[in-house]
């Protein structure tokens, strides 16, 4: 888990929750500084650490590690995690609902979402992508530009499941040994030679401190693709991987 995603502070610092007996079974084919007992140059030999920690990458930023403690006491003694579980799921099933009510003036749907479309099995995180006046996705980055224009702040592009996006977007084996292909190396390359609407999609989050308001100033930002049909031509090439 990352404790920024939990109360906004300190970033670079999370945990793994795992059974001892659990973490004996794995093996680490590598090692940073701080995760072996000792280690030999003249033989290649080394003993890794004890338990956790042979699982972590160099030296913890242990001047946070108290700000944790500090925020889970804000949590529970301040706030209340009921309290944060209803209201995040409130604002993500409003959201959901309103952007499936999303409408071109033709009655055609202006998204696209990926996951649950209720609450049952999905979490605060909602992942969608605009469809244009022409029923094609809106690259993600023209959403990415123009949102930050009037001060929103949304994750886009493509995120870090990969087996999520390639059954979001139908991609079975045949299409993904195209990328076989490739002579560039170039992210564009890639999604022509699959058939990629996009490279990936756009993700609304939702935390403690998410309101209404943020849900009505998202909804009226997304009015600019009503009747559009979005263009990708004032976009540069994506970066060579």
């Amino acid at each position: 888990m990352s404790w920024y995603k939990v109360f906004g502070y300190p970033t670079g610092l999370g945990c793994l929750v795992a059974k001892r007996e659990a973490v004996a079974r794995l093996n680490r084919p590598w090692f940073s500084g701080g995760t072996i007992r000792a280690v030999s140059v003249g033989m290649q030999w080394h003993t890794m650490a004890p338990d956790e920690a042979a699982f972590e990458d160099g030296t913890l930023n242990f001047l946070s590690i108290p700000d944790i403690a500090v925020g889970l006491d804000w949590i529970d003694n301040k706030i209340g995690k009921c309290v944060i579980e209803t209201r995040v799921r409130c604002l993500t099933g409003f959201f959901i609902h309103r952007l499936q009510q999303l409408r071109h003036s033709d009655g055609r749907e202006m998204t696209k979402i990926y996951g649950p479309t209720n609450m049952k099995l999905r979490g605060g995180t909602v992942c969608f992508n605009f469809i244009d006046a022409e029923g094609t996705i809106v690259d993600e980055r023209l959403v990415a530009l123009e949102s930050a224009a009037v001060g929103i702040s949304l994750r886009t592009g493509c995120f870090c499941n990969p087996g999520a996006g390639e059954d979001a977007f139908r991609l079975n084996k045949k299409k993904l040994l195209r990328l076989l292909w490739s002579k560039t190396n170039s992210i564009d390359e890639y999604i022509e030679l699959i058939g990629l609407p996009s490279a990936g999609a756009v993700r609304v989050s939702f935390g403690l401190a998410s309101t209404v308001g943020d849900l009505d100033k998202f909804f009226a930002f997304a009015e600019c693709y009503k009747d559009r049909v979005a263009t990708t031509h004032s976009l540069a090439p994506r970066k060579q991987c």
